[in-house]
């Protein structure tokens, strides 16, 4: 069999001769086998001709890793089936991007490679394109599901000039991406290998941040629009540690949920609440609850509601002191969210979806689940007094919250205008910025309480 790739041309070519038992499996040697694409061995076959011809003809090639946001979930969710089936689709929507002379790999699980030839403007093109055919829905059993992708990116030669180096760099451009909310691309600099270590060593620190007393929560009262009162209060997670100062949130929970050490947080998250609440109610303040978010990866921990019972039992709690905040997201999987749901609700505790309006996209679990309380994504708020289209979304999840007996809170509300469109709305609660910052424990007694 001889392969020979003509990188002159719009297009990786193979010719085949002699097609006999050997070449087709030399065939499947290069080929992933689900998708049909180029695999991580033809990647590395091509890169080190295209690094010898771009070389000689001083030009420049881009390297796209990308990576299909919590691919993982959806697969334990939906099953491997329709897992395979958004690989296929993945790679055919790819395949079919609008750019020349590009390929496409599959070279492991649900990460995908492009290669781009082609001066600057080509390459930032090719990383819009990418990201927007990610835009589109991806429909599996009648249902649509939003897959974001995240991408690093690195050029040859200013990132390296072997493959091995352009594919590091790429990959930890994408680390980058992903350590910072997933969902965009980013380009590889020098700087990211220090960023990296520093990431790294945060993790060490975030592993004793417990023991060492780093870890606190705020709270960010939620106002009702109506009387001005205050009755409830979103508590936030805040580290705080000798070397790396007040960490971002942003920073270190993706950190926690990827190595599992958002379990032994989320307990002492979920205990410490508790505790704080029995001790205002006992100092006089009775009137109020504490929504506490669940990560996903606490949510599916089948002990969950029994954790919760066990606190509340622990510090004599009655259930309605305190709220159980969940995404969109994590309603995916009907039959075990409900049971969950469910046992929470019989013991008395009311349940929130944040972020309301950006996730799952099929309103079917709103009739399902035993839901008391939207809130709608700040993201909808933010513009809510320049954009008709925000203030139509807005008063839609109003409505629809009103007409099914369900509470309705604002998120990230920062300016009075905005304050005063919600309250013509007839939107319940708010909290932002306007009000409040989320603060400490004491400073929250000494605003509302005592």
């Amino acid at each position: 069999m001889l392969v020979a790739v003509d990188i002159n041309i719009k297009r990786f070519f193979i010719t085949i001769q002699n097609i006999n038992k050997s070449a087709v499996e030399n065939r499947f040697a290069l080929h992933d086998e689900l998708t049909g694409l180029w695999n991580q061995h033809a990647l590395l076959e091509h890169m080190k001709m295209l690094i010898l011809e771009a070389k000689k003809a001083n030009r420049q090639f881009a390297i796209y890793y990308i990576d299909l946001d919590r691919f993982k979930y959806f697969n334990d969710i939906l099953g491997k089936q329709a897992g395979d089936e958004i690989l296929k689709r993945t790679a055919q929507r790819l395949q079919r991007l609008n750019l020349d002379d590009f390929q496409v790999y599959h070279v492991n699980s649900d990460r995908f490679i492009i290669i781009l030839n082609g001066n600057q403007d080509d390459i930032e093109k090719g990383a819009v394109l990418i990201s927007a055919i990610f835009n589109e829905p991806f429909q599996i059993e009648e249902e649509d599901y939003i897959i974001a992708s995240s991408i690093g990116i690195s050029i040859y030669p200013n990132d390296g000039e072997d493959e091995e180096t352009l594919i590091k760099h790429a990959d930890t451009a994408l680390s980058q991406v992903k350590d910072s909310g997933k969902g965009h691309y980013r380009f590889y600099s020098s700087r990211m290998d220090v960023e990296f270590q520093q990431y790294i060593l945060m993790g060490k620190h975030l592993r004793r941040a417990i023991e060492k007393n780093e870890l606190m929560i705020h709270y960010q009262p939620q106002v009702d629009l109506k009387s001005g009162e205050i009755e409830s209060f979103e508590a936030l997670l805040r580290w705080n540690n000798p070397k790396f100062g007040n960490v971002s949130p942003l920073k270190f929970i993706p950190f926690a949920e990827e190595t599992g050490l958002i379990i032994p947080i989320g307990e002492w998250v979920i205990d410490t609440v508790c505790k704080k609440v029995k001790e205002w109610q006992e100092r006089g303040a009775v009137d109020f609850r504490v929504a506490i978010n669940i990560s996903p990866k606490q949510f599916k921990a089948p002990y969950l509601p029994k954790l919760i019972h066990q606190t509340l039992r622990k510090y004599d709690l009655p259930a309605s002191a305190i709220e159980i905040e969940i995404t969109e997201t994590m309603m995916m999987d009907i039959g075990n969210v409900l049971n969950i749901l469910q046992e929470l609700k019989d013991l008395g505790i009311k349940i929130s979806v944040d972020d309301f309006g950006t996730g799952y996209s099929s309103l079917n679990y709103i009739k399902k689940f035993p839901i008391d309380i939207l809130k709608i994504d700040q993201s909808f708020i933010r513009e809510l007094n320049i954009s008709q289209k925000d203030v139509a979304i807005t008063k839609t999840i109003i409505h629809l919250a009103h007409h099914l007996d369900l509470e309705v809170i604002a998120e990230g509300v920062e300016e009075q205008e905005q304050v005063k469109l919600l309250q013509s709305l007839n939107c319940q609660k708010a909290q932002g910025y306007y009000f409040s910052r989320p603060v400490s424990a004491e400073e929250i007694e000494h605003r509302y309480f005592y």
